[in-house]
């Protein structure tokens, strides 16, 4: 059998092989960097994930002795992507010589407008500025809406959009812009994007304000992780079972989400497993039936990578959990004239309830604009007032080593559907 270094590498390039394969569906021109690239750079990254997931792991161990002895919460790890990049490529001359605004947009709602005290039904609202970027130079902040473009309304995003193609590099335009409830013209010179010097050290990504991390979806999806069943297979076994395998575990599950603005987005995950053994005894047949599974609420940071094709997503999941074991058995002679102390059966069901916490990050990769595929790496914690389990028929605890409930380093990987 594998230890777990070893399966926890092994699974990290499963993951990263089925996305690099994912990437070679995908329409090249979605791309800007060549084929040997984009693989390089997601080599990189499934290393530095499987990193940042042990670390991920140590944080979780430390993070749960601070939850049970009052000490102070340790921070979580960094993980080094940033906006910047001075990586030299051949698109280099032809991304420079793009007009570029440097803002997050959206095209406003009547919610938006009706709080802001907007009275028309055209404009763009901004939801994010890029640092150091054209828009944040001319002076436009988060919360501003873009009304006109040299003069001509500006009736949605993409609108917006078609109108900045239209320039050169070195062009100004006026903007007209509604802000706290007032209109105000701000000049904006198209100036050469120009890359700003990194930390060789820090892996560092290009993020491109302009583009869409989406508005939702989600989907099924496979959460893979580490499970020890030794002390529930103490259990298993001495009543005649084979008992449960050691290792990497498939929950199933699914995931959605929606956004709330400002590449934020709001949503639920679940997942969970059932296995049973049956086996015939001298009484008749016993059998098990043991189940694990948790849920909860997600809250997720979304940055599009170069294409909105590409999607890195930052989140946490906060919910609960439970797992159970039970055991029955029969001698599958029933009547109803017997008593109750003449069957030869019994059912025993054992359970533990816990809170769940899990920080991940993770990867979208749309294959078209309604479906794509998503994998993530992270840390699956949980937490319980008590260590002991509970015997549901009569609600006493269970005494004995308890068994660990389900906790580690964790992936998920699934079908997205949605933009």
């Amino acid at each position: 059998m594998k230890n777990r270094t070893e399966t926890k590498f092994t699974l990290t390039l499963f993951v990263s092989a089925v996305l690099i394969g994912t990437l070679g569906l995908a329409p090249a021109k979605a791309f800007s960097q060549s084929a040997d690239e984009m693989n390089a750079g997601i080599n990189e990254f499934s290393i530095r994930m499987d990193n940042w997931g042990n670390d991920m792991g140590e944080w979780g161990e430390a993070f749960s002795e601070a939850i049970n002895s009052g000490l102070p919460i340790p921070p979580l790890p960094e993980l080094f992507i940033r906006s910047d990049s001075d990586d030299d490529n051949e698109d280099e001359d032809k991304y420079q010589g793009r007009p570029k605004f440097g803002l997050y947009l959206e095209d406003i709602d009547f919610e938006t407008a009706y709080e802001m005290h907007y009275p028309h039904n055209y404009g763009v609202y901004i939801s994010s500025v890029t640092l150091d970027g054209n828009a944040d130079q001319a002076g436009i902040i988060s919360g501003d809406i873009i009304m006109e473009f040299d003069g001509e309304k500006v009736r949605f995003e993409d609108h917006l959009l078609q109108l900045r193609d239209s320039r050169e590099i070195g062009d100004t335009i006026d903007l007209t812009v509604f802000r706290n409830e007032k209109v105000i013209h701000v000049p904006l010179t198209f100036n050469v994007y120009e890359r700003r010097e990194a930390d060789e050290s820090h892996f560092r990504f290009e993020i491109d304000g302009d583009l869409s991390p989406g508005f939702g979806g989600g989907g099924p999806e496979l959460f893979i992780m580490d499970f020890d069943f030794s002390g529930i297979n103490d259990f298993l076994i001495v009543n005649g079972f084979d008992g449960l395998s050691d290792g990497q575990t498939v929950l199933y599950g699914g995931f959605g989400m929606g956004t709330v603005g400002s590449g934020w987005f709001i949503g639920g995950m679940g997942a969970g497993i059932e296995k049973q053994e049956k086996i015939k005894t001298e009484d008749g047949t016993r059998k098990y039936k043991f189940k694990t599974g948790f849920g909860g609420v997600t809250v997720t940071r979304k940055v599009a990578f170069r294409s909105e094709r590409i999607v890195f997503d930052f989140e946490m999941l906060l919910g609960g959990g439970e797992t159970s074991v039970e055991v029955h058995q029969s001698d599958g002679d029933y009547s109803w004239a017997d008593k109750i102390d003449e069957f030869d059966s019994y059912s025993l069901r054992f359970k533990k309830g816990y809170l769940v916490y899990r920080p991940s990050v993770g990867l979208l990769i749309r294959l078209k604009n309604w479906i794509g595929v998503h994998g993530s790496v992270g840390y699956l914690g949980t937490y319980s007032t008590s260590e002991k389990w509970e015997d549901t028929n009569f609600k006493f605890t269970v005494q004995g080593d308890s068994p660990e409930t389900p906790s580690g380093l964790s992936y998920t990987l699934g079908i997205w559907f949605g933009f």
